[in-house]
């Protein structure tokens, strides 16, 4: 008898623990959970939701859509027996039958696969359908834009949009709203880009309707000069220990390190300069024309085709994106106009270098400083102080690299310089 009790007791044991298993697992009492994707009350050509359940896995959904007391099941699915999230687009356009633009609630019912019938969770949320995009007016003109240069446009919205710009080719420069419901957006025409090259002002609502409007501003085709610059021995035993002291992995002969530097240290520096330009004012933070450095001679032009030469051959071609200006050495460098210092530092082949934001996506960059009397973040006046020029970087001899960017393509600074240009391009489409 004793030995049949002894048996007994580890078998009821299992069956017990078995159950508790099964309660726990099959029949959990857990709810599935369910989001939506964005934070917008617009409900846009597209409905993303997730869902899950981590216990007994995810059954199935039902996504609802009640407008004018009146329910139309717009999407449902069913998950196989492993599932335990899932993510889903649903396509809104054309719009399901039954809806139209306005409030709707969307109701997302998700059950599990528990054994007591599956637990339910419901989600809703009240949304708008918006169906219509933006309507564009582009104001002023005739419009004006020379081949490396800037552009400035101003247009209207029917509705504040989410984000707009103007689309120059593939090319999108951001948008920002100024006074009396207007979008102010300045643009680049860069240097290589070709004079017939589309233009548009561009704009998506909350509900991701997006609208285009073309324009065609009057292009001026640019000649750039084409310059040979001609590599010594003398001159890369100037410039490369600068860099040596800050890569130790640079290696090669001073030839194959400046082409490195001239080449892969460039692309670097131009994808971190526009990724420092991402980060903008949304009003402009300057006004009037823009300084250039006092008694200084131009050395080097915006948009120079460069050739370089070791012995007489060529090793490597690049454009020079800015010009080069000389005055004394250690010459004070002012603020070309008012804004905010965005960044100061090394700078790859710019040596040190300070970064103006002077806000709605221009900046202005002075390089090869030999001292630095800014620090990032601080706000500057016109003409104020910034440092003093000199030969750091991949600089030959002391002097400023100055560079105009509107959101991080290069333009030429001459424009900025030129008190009429400022006056026809920024001042009388600004006010």
């Amino acid at each position: 008898m004793k030995k049949t009790i002894t048996i007994a007791v580890p078998v009821l044991l299992i069956l017990i623990g078995g159950g508790v298993g099964l309660k726990l697992t099959k029949f959990e009492s857990g709810k599935p959970w369910v989001r939506m994707s964005g934070d917008t009350a617009a409900l846009g050509p597209e409905l993303v939701f997730q869902a899950g359940d981590a216990k007994s896995g995810l059954d199935r959904l039902r996504v609802e859509a009640v407008q004018a007391g009146k329910s139309a099941e717009i999407w449902s699915g069913s998950f196989p027996p492993s599932t335990r999230e899932t993510e889903q687009k649903i396509s809104l356009r054309p719009l399901p039958a039954g809806l139209s633009d306005g409030e709707v609630l969307i109701r997302i019912t998700a059950v599990d696969r528990s054994w007591n019938g599956g637990n339910v969770m419901v989600l809703e949320k009240k949304m708008i359908i918006d169906t219509k995009p933006p309507r564009l007016t582009v104001l002023g003109g005739p419009h004006y834009v020379n081949q490396g240069g800037t552009g400035c446009v101003a247009f209207t919205s029917d509705e504040a949009p989410a984000s707009s710009g103007i689309r120059v080719g593939d090319a999108e420069f951001a948008g920002f709203p100024v006074e009396s419901g207007r979008i102010l957006t300045f643009f680049a025409l860069g240097s290589g880009v070709p004079t017939d090259v589309s233009f548009q002002a561009v704009a998506a609502d909350a509900a991701g309707n997006r609208a285009s409007v073309a324009f065609r501003p009057n292009v001026k085709k640019k000649a750039f000069r084409r310059d040979k610059v001609e590599i010594t021995d003398r001159f890369l035993a100037d410039v490369l220990p600068y860099f040596k002291e800050r890569d130790a992995k640079l290696h090669g002969s001073d030839l194959e390190i400046f082409l490195t530097l001239n080449r892969d240290q460039r692309a670097r520096d131009a994808d971190r300069i526009r990724a420092i330009c991402r980060e903008t004012a949304p009003k402009m933070l300057w006004s009037g024309v823009f300084l250039r450095l006092p008694n200084s001679k131009p050395m080097a032009r915006f948009g120079d085709e460069r050739t370089y030469l070791y012995d007489g051959k060529e090793i490597d071609r690049q454009t020079h994106l800015g010009i080069d200006l000389a005055a004394l050495a250690n010459s004070r460098v002012p603020a070309a106009n008012a804004g905010r210092v965005a960044f100061t530092g090394s700078l790859g082949i710019y040596g040190e270098a300070v970064i103006l934001d002077h806000g709605l996506g221009v900046f202005s960059l002075y390089g090869h400083l030999s001292r630095i009397d800014v620090t990032a973040g601080q706000g500057v006046t016109r003409g104020a102080t910034i440092g003093l020029t000199g030969s750091t970087g991949m600089a030959g001899g002391d002097h400023l690299h100055f560079s105009m960017i509107v959101q991080g393509v290069f333009v030429n600074p001459v424009e900025w310089w030129d008190e009429h240009w400022i006056r026809d391009n920024v001042t009388l489409k600004t006010k």
